[in-house]
């Protein structure tokens, strides 16, 4: 299980500067218990805030016992692949635990899903 190291920078654990644009979305680190570091998307990107409370953007779905964020794309997008956006979408910070039976959850409308990907297709590119 990786552990966060929350009190060092980037460049302290890598030795790499970001430019300035990345520094405004400083992430988490995580090292696990062999030393190898990983980065923690969760904590690198987030959806707009008019986007997840805005119900013309989302639909409400309700979660069933065997439901994993996997299922759940799957059964609102048709792939599973989608996964991590129904966890951004409910601003998940951990999408590895179980879902509760009978809660609500968020799935963006499939006619929003092609701007949003364009919009993180950009800001890799930055």
């Amino acid at each position: 299980m990786p552990v966060a190291r929350l009190s060092e920078t980037f460049y302290e654990i890598t030795g790499n500067r970001l430019s300035n644009l990345s520094y405004l979305k400083l992430f988490n680190i995580l090292e696990d218990t062999d030393g190898t570091r990983y980065l923690n998307i969760w904590r690198s990107y987030s959806l707009n805030d008019e986007l997840t409370d805005d119900t013309v953007y989302y639909e409400s779905y309700e979660v069933d016992n065997d439901d994993w964020w996997d299922n759940i794309s799957y059964y609102n997008y048709e792939t599973p692949r989608l996964w991590w956006l129904c966890a951004l979408m409910n601003d998940i910070m951990n999408p590895f635990e179980e879902l509760e039976a009978g809660d609500n959850i968020k799935i963006l409308r499939d006619t929003y899903i092609y701007q949003l990907i364009r919009e993180l297709e950009t800001i890799q590119e930055l």
